[in-house]
């Protein structure tokens, strides 16, 4: 009865890797708290903050450690509720609340389809326990494997933002302080992917190649519109965050190809496909989470998530933006850095295709390889607005010009996420080998040896090595210029205004006006909407909106709301027949229990 209190934690390579993801993210954001939280000691708890991230933080660690289905699903709740505790944080601002409200809403229905989807593996093995619900993969039916791993997508791509189950991600972050946003997104997220790999590769086994496509044809969906829609904001928070989503849509689509490779019995492509996903997990969780720490600097500096109201901040925060820079880089996959090696491993895994799969399905895979390729372009693009209007030209508002001081334990965090970048690019190679000992032992393919000269293309190493060279040299010819000319002065003029004497800061690019060409192409993906005023002056006002919220989300609101009202005549006020409710409620929920035991 109570077997499944013992051995409560599981170490295989799996686990390992997402400890040490955790670890290795949550170090720096923690130091960057310590500074960073100081903006609400007026007003809020820090106490409060700090107790609640460390649970947080715990419950990430219990979930992936876990053995059995009980202490996952209790340890899954912590993390779910201690998370929407941090969302919710800065609770004065009802805002924040209504966003708090919709993340709480999502990651319990996430919570709920997955105690179903375990309450069914429970069913099917009749075992809680990790080791023996993966013995017992095989004996599965056809049948029981969709279920499960229907199941799987909603549970786990809520958590993890896969579309259409996304919408929590653009409102959470930006009402959640900039270092909670940085722990989601660079760590929770992750977790889901950990969950969805465990189930996916380990409890069902053998699965027909049709969920690898329907796995990647999602993916690839929430990753190009995800892009679009992130290209298309102006809070640099919400920016980030549908970004967050469309590179989980870029993980998910390879982990569809590696069910792919999986079934139709090519082991080392499997292996290497589901390499290429848990590497670009890592090294988003690094740059995301160094992008979300430079946009809490930002808003602590100046007060605001607005690009259109920023602009000039080198001059500043330098270091910052030097820590910004290298994040964007990064997200953009410049090599030497580490999105580069992750990315380019995604799109190797998709070239393996050609000639190897069946000509119909190829070329659906094909399309989807071509639409990510594309999605890396629009990344390029919405990294570009967001760096380039943020920290160069001029202060765009008074807010950009009177900037306060960052603590340096802020610095010290980004620093050291930047150092994480450069690292994990410069030593891909290296890096990948390891993580293919984890896909190994989820593929059970450790007798097969792989060749270094595949690795090595597999990430690009010959890239990484040039560019890594051309940088050493480019920054010892700057050295040496700036140690020649460090004692001549230097004339700083004005930026050429085209003729024009009188240029002011409302005359550079907008971040609106960066994305108008791409806002209008994809009017109606990112619910684009231009209106132009004439009173005095000529307004032009441009809106953008989730197409998937609107037509998706707001009419089931509505339709509860409608229900919830209709419903609402079993209200009497009386307590004994709420009592009557509760005893009914309690002797159904003990009924369909007792057909699980």
């Amino acid at each position: 009865m109570f077997e499944f209190f013992y051995n409560v934690a599981m170490t295989d390579w799996l686990s390992i890797f997402f400890v040490i993801l955790i670890i290795l993210i949550t170090i720096p954001i923690l130091i960057y708290s310590v500074g960073y939280v100081k903006e609400f000691v007026q007003n809020y708890s820090l106490k409060y903050i700090y107790i609640m991230m460390i649970l947080f933080i715990l419950s990430m660690i219990g979930v992936v450690l876990s053995s059995n289905i009980i202490v996952f699903m209790i340890f899954w709740e912590i993390m779910s509720i201690t998370s929407f505790f941090l969302v919710i944080y800065e609770y004065r601002n009802k805002e924040n609340l209504d966003s708090g409200i919709m993340y709480f809403v999502m990651t319990h229905i996430s919570g709920l389809v997955l105690m179903i989807m375990f309450a069914l593996i429970f069913k099917y093995t009749n075992s809680f326990d990790f080791k023996e619900i993966i013995n017992y993969a095989d004996k599965l039916t056809i049948n029981q494997k969709t279920i499960i791993f229907i199941l799987a997508i909603i549970g786990f791509g809520a958590k993890a933002g896969l579309m259409p189950l996304h919408a929590w991600l653009p409102k959470a972050h930006p009402a959640a302080p900039s270092n909670v946003s940085a722990l989601m997104s660079g760590v929770m997220l992750k977790i889901a992917i950990y969950g969805f790999v465990r189930v996916a590769f380990m409890f069902l086994g053998d699965v027909p190649y049709s969920y690898g496509i329907a796995l990647m044809i999602i993916g690839t969906v929430t990753a190009i519109i995800c892009i679009l829609n992130a290209a298309a904001q102006r809070n640099m928070k919400k920016l980030l965050a549908y970004s967050s989503a469309e590179n989980i849509g870029l993980i998910f689509s390879v982990l569809g190809l590696a069910i792919i490779f999986k079934s139709y019995n090519m082991p080392i492509l499997a292996t290497l496909a589901l390499t290429a996903g848990l590497f670009h997990t890592i090294n988003h969780a690094i740059f995301k989470s160094l992008l979300f720490t430079a946009a809490g600097s930002v808003l602590y500096a100046t007060g605001t998530r607005n690009i259109n109201e920023l602009g000039g901040l080198y001059k500043k925060m330098k270091f910052a933006t030097w820590c910004a820079f290298i994040g964007t880089a990064a997200i953009s996959a410049i090599p030497p850095l580490n999105g580069f090696a992750s990315e380019i491993s995604i799109f190797m895994s998709f070239i393996q295709v050609v000639g190897r799969i069946d000509s119909i399905w190829m070329m659906v895979i094909i399309l989807c390889g071509s639409i990510l390729a594309l999605t890396s372009g629009a990344v390029m693009y919405a990294a570009v607005k967001s760096f380039g209007i943020t920290y160069l030209g001029e202060p765009r508002s008074s807010k950009a010009q009177q900037t306060h001081k960052i603590p340096i334990s802020m610095n010290i965090g980004m620093g050291l996420l930047s150092v994480y970048a450069i690292v994990f690019g410069v030593l891909s190679k290296f890096i990948f080998e390891y993580i293919i000992k984890i896909s190994q032992s989820v593929m059970n393919t450790e007798k097969i040896s792989f060749d270094r000269g595949t690795l090595q293309n597999f990430v690009g190493w010959d890239i990484i090595i040039m560019t890594s060279v051309i940088i050493s040299v480019t920054l010892v010819i700057l050295l040496i210029d700036y140690i020649i000319s460090r004692n001549k002065t230097s004339t700083i003029g004005n930026t050429w205004g085209c003729g024009f004497n009188e240029a002011k800061p409302f005359m550079q690019y907008s971040g609106s006006g960066f994305t108008q060409p791409l806002c209008k192409i994809a009017g109606s993906v990112v619910g684009y909407k231009k209106t132009v005023v004439k009173e005095g002056t000529i307004l032009i006002r441009q809106k953008v909106a989730d197409m998937v919220e609107k037509h998706f989300y707001i009419p089931i609101m509505k339709f509860v709301d409608y229900i919830a009202t209709k419903i609402k005549i079993i209200h009497y006020g009386k307590i004994q027949i709420y009592i009557a409710y509760i005893i009914i409620s309690l002797i159904v929920a003990v009924i369909w229990v007792a057909k699980f035991i």
